[in-house]
C-alpha cells in the first residue's frame, strides 16, 4: 500500500515537473508572437483615427507655384516631424511624380508646409495645412493635374484641378 502511494507521489511531482517545463517553454513563444499583433492594432488605430481633406488648390507667383490647402478632420494630431514624412504625387493627369520635400523650398520640383490656425507646430484637428509646391514645369491652363497627399502612415486624400 505505501509503494503505491510513493509511486503516486512521485508521478504527481513528475507530472507538475513536466507541466511547469512545458508551460516555462511555450509561454514566452505565445507573448512574443502576439507582439505583431499588438504592434498592427496600434498602426491601424493611428490610421483610423488620421482624416484630411484637401479643400483647394491653386497657382500663385505667376504660376511657378501651385497652393494646396489640406484640413486635418480627423480626431488625431500629426506632429510636425511627422509631416515632411508625407508624399505629395503631383502632375497632369497619367504623368504624375512624387515630388520631395524640401523645408526651404529652394530646389524644383518640392514642397513644404505652414500650418495655418497654429498654436504649436502640430497639425492638429480643424487646423489647415497650407502647402506650397514648385513644380519643374509651370501648369499649362486647360490642363486637368493630379494631386495626391498622402500621410506618413499610408492615409491619402487625393484631387483633380485645371489651371483657368
Amino acid at each position: 500500500m505505501s509503494g503505491e502511494a510513493i509511486s503516486s507521489a512521485i508521478l504527481t511531482i513528475a507530472s507538475i515537473i513536466c507541466a511547469f517545463s512545458f508551460v516555462s517553454v511555450v509561454y514566452p513563444s505565445v507573448i512574443s508572437a502576439g507582439d505583431p499583433i499588438i504592434s498592427r492594432t496600434n498602426a491601424m488605430g493611428d490610421q483610423i483615427q488620421t482624416d484630411f481633406e484637401i479643400l483647394h488648390e491653386t497657382t500663385a507667383d505667376e504660376g511657378s507655384e501651385v497652393h494646396i490647402w489640406v484640413k486635418n478632420v480627423g480626431p488625431k494630431g500629426i506632429s510636425s516631424g511627422l509631416i515632411p514624412r508625407s508624399d505629395l504625387f503631383f502632375g497632369e493627369v497619367g504623368k504624375f511624380e512624387r515630388i520631395p520635400y524640401d523645408e526651404n523650398g529652394s530646389l524644383a520640383p518640392c514642397w513644404n508646409y505652414s500650418i495655418e490656425q497654429n498654436n504649436d507646430n502640430n497639425w492638429d484637428k480643424g487646423e489647415t495645412l497650407q502647402i506650397r509646391l514648385k513644380p519643374v514645369d509651370v501648369p499649362v491652363s486647360r490642363v486637368k493635374y493630379f494631386i495626391k497627399f498622402s500621410a506618413y502612415n499610408g492615409v491619402s486624400e487625393e484631387a483633380y484641378f485645371t489651371v483657368s
